[in-house]
């Protein structure tokens, strides 16, 4: 039974830290401090023949579509996150159709099974859009979702996975939003269960799988499946060999993941600076 290795929950390695990570892979092993007890150092081993799966977590994937490098070496699972929300929200993301041609150029080498569309999280609000719809605020979500499920059809991916959750509302996501002027608008259970059957019956239009994430609410939608981003049965699918399926207790309650090692590290600052993120950061200067 070999080692999934998550990279990264915690920051955005591929886009960021795109030179280190291919130096631990180039050294077979990485060093990485607690992310409780950040003193204490542990290893985590990198070697081809003890990892089963490298899963890549970004919103921008275009040093690994163009210098592959040390990743060559290993089996890919890619969670590629596509929102399509306005800079207010996502200030430093890559413009959506930078998004789809990185994209369609993975594709050239990469199966679509290999990936993991992540819609999320779901915020509704007017000035976080980059397409709005004042009158009608959650049209505009459900039009970014038309919208990218059409392209994704248009790619041939119908086998991968799309993935959503709605916002949790963490008091320092809350204070934030408010900080950036964002109006969000809440819904109750009751039209937020409509708002994601919508979402459901879009990707079903297209041929699309939805699935959620973390969000208990998402998983009563008829037509959306309880998810799991890095799915130890998946990977053994896709690539043989045996890994864990038991459950990652490092992750949220919810989490339907199954147990990994990630090498990512919160000193590491992912320079997307989303207002939506649950991490807690500082803003960079520009």
């Amino acid at each position: 039974m070999r080692t999934v290795i998550s990279a990264s929950r915690r920051t955005d390695l591929p886009c960021f830290y795109y030179d280190w990570l291919q130096a631990v892979l180039k050294a077979g092993e990485a060093e990485l401090p607690n992310p409780r007890f950040p003193a204490k150092k542990y290893r985590v081993d990198l070697k081809p023949d003890s990892v089963h799966t490298l899963v890549l977590w970004s919103k921008d994937f275009r040093n690994v579509l163009t210098h592959p490098g040390y990743l060559e070496n290993y089996n890919l699972y890619f969670q590629y996150t596509i929102n399509n929300y306005s800079k207010l929200l996502e200030p430093n993301v890559p413009l959506y159709r930078d998004s789809l041609q990185t994209l369609a150029g993975l594709l050239r080498t990469f199966s679509p099974e290999q990936f993991n569309i992540r819609f999320d999280p779901v915020l509704l609000s007017t000035r976080g859009e980059a397409d709005p719809t004042p009158l009608k605020p959650g049209q505009a979500r459900l039009n970014a979702f038309t919208l990218l499920c059409k392209d994704l059809a248009a790619l041939g991916m119908e086998k991968c996975r799309v993935t959503t959750s709605y916002v949790f509302l963490y008091e320092h996501v809350r204070r934030r939003l408010i900080k950036a002027g964002v109006n969000m608008i809440h819904l109750d259970e009751a039209k937020l269960i409509l708002f994601f059957e919508r979402l459901a019956e879009i990707a079903s239009r297209y041929g699309l799988s939805l699935y959620s994430c973390a969000s208990p609410l998402v998983e009563q939608v008829k037509g959306i499946r309880r998810g799991s981003c890095i799915d130890g049965h998946l990977l053994e699918n896709l690539f043989g060999g045996r890994v864990s399926k038991a459950k990652d207790h490092g992750q949220r309650r919810a989490c339907g993941c199954s147990k990994s090692s990630d090498i990512g590290s919160y000193d590491k600052i992912c320079r997307f600076q989303c207002v939506y993120c649950y991490q807690q950061f500082t803003y960079l200067a520009n």
